[in-house]
């Protein structure tokens, strides 16, 4: 049996503009308190990014590496929401790779979710664990 420590690290957040975040996957299993609270780091440290990205150019940025992952952005079509793909350098992602699957990352949470569904979101993220099969299926 394999141990998962020797497979390559996905993740995707999925955050408002305010940096709340509203879906989490990891193609790696097992989940710890400590996990919840890098999640949440996570999650500030890449809207801090983003905001001063913004700031700084006024543009948003779309990639950037961060020690042994590359990081790819991408903001939503009609829900206003930040969708981030943190891969480890083994994966080999490159940007155009990146911004195809986060293309229909964006589709597929689209058409599950409605802008009021997000707008009457009360944090539970949970709430979004039916789109887990589909983000299984589309980082595989």
């Amino acid at each position: 049996m394999k141990e998962n420590l020797a497979k390559p690290k996905q993740e995707l957040y999925i955050m408002d503009k305010g940096g709340q975040l509203l879906f989490f996957y990891s193609n790696l299993q097992g989940k710890t308190t400590e996990d919840d609270q890098n999640r949440l780091l996570t999650a500030s440290y890449l809207t801090g990014v983003l905001q001063f990205a913004k700031a700084a150019s006024g543009n948003l940025i779309s990639s950037f590496e961060m020690g042994k992952s590359d990081i790819f952005l991408k903001k939503g079509n009609m829900i206003e929401l930040f969708y981030v793909l943190i891969a480890e350098k083994k994966v080999k992602m490159n940007e155009k790779k990146a911004d195809k699957i986060l293309t229909l990352i964006v589709e597929e949470f689209e058409n599950c979710f409605t802008p009021e569904d997000i707008s009457n979101w009360d944090g539970d993220l949970d709430a979004c664990i039916e789109f887990t099969p589909i983000i299984k299926k589309i980082l595989k």
